[in-house]
């Protein structure tokens, strides 16, 4: 009897340890996550920049919320640079601009920066890959390629939280 106690117990005090912990983060660092890029090699006749601008957006909230749904990092919003990010976009990618995203980094107080880079070969064939990089030594902490079938929404989404997942699992500090 006393064992089930115990149980009923902690089983109850578990949303107040929860909400408790909400606060704090497993790396207690910051986080600035950056619209990803695109590069379709795929020729293929239907424009679909538009339906790839959208995804590219979800992709990159999602994974910030993700990640700060598992409270890996605090997430650094993106509106302190939000109108450096459009000057870089409208000249090169994130990816290409010669260390901007540090800049971009440190400008918005962040520890880390992620970015990301889908590259479409065909409709089938799909990959992302996502760099975290340290602001303060530049150095590529993390770089992981995901390979995901299917120029879809469902496709894009399961790949999403796959990534958000592997991060959660062993993240950066």
């Amino acid at each position: 009897m006393t064992d089930r106690r115990r149980l009923l117990l902690l089983v109850a005090a578990l949303p107040f340890v929860a909400s408790a912990a909400r606060g704090q983060t497993k790396t207690g660092k910051k986080l600035l996550v950056l619209d990803f890029d695109i590069v379709d090699t795929s020729q293929e006749p239907v424009d679909q920049r538009a339906d790839h601008a959208r995804r590219l957006a979800k992709m990159r909230d999602d994974v910030a919320h993700g990640l700060a749904s598992a409270n890996v990092y605090e997430i650094i919003d993106r509106a302190a640079v939000a109108a450096d990010l459009d000057v870089i976009q409208t000249q090169t990618y994130i990816r290409t601009c010669n260390g901007c995203e540090l800049t971009l980094g440190k400008k918005a107080g962040a520890d880390f920066v992620l970015l990301g880079q889908v590259n479409k070969v065909s409709t089938l064939v799909m990959s992302m890959d996502v760099w975290i990089k340290s602001v303060a030594t530049s150095e590529t902490l993390y770089h992981q390629r995901f390979d995901f079938r299917g120029d879809t929404d469902n496709s894009w989404f399961r790949t999403t939280k796959y990534v958000v997942e592997r991060i959660a699992r062993d993240p950066v500090t």
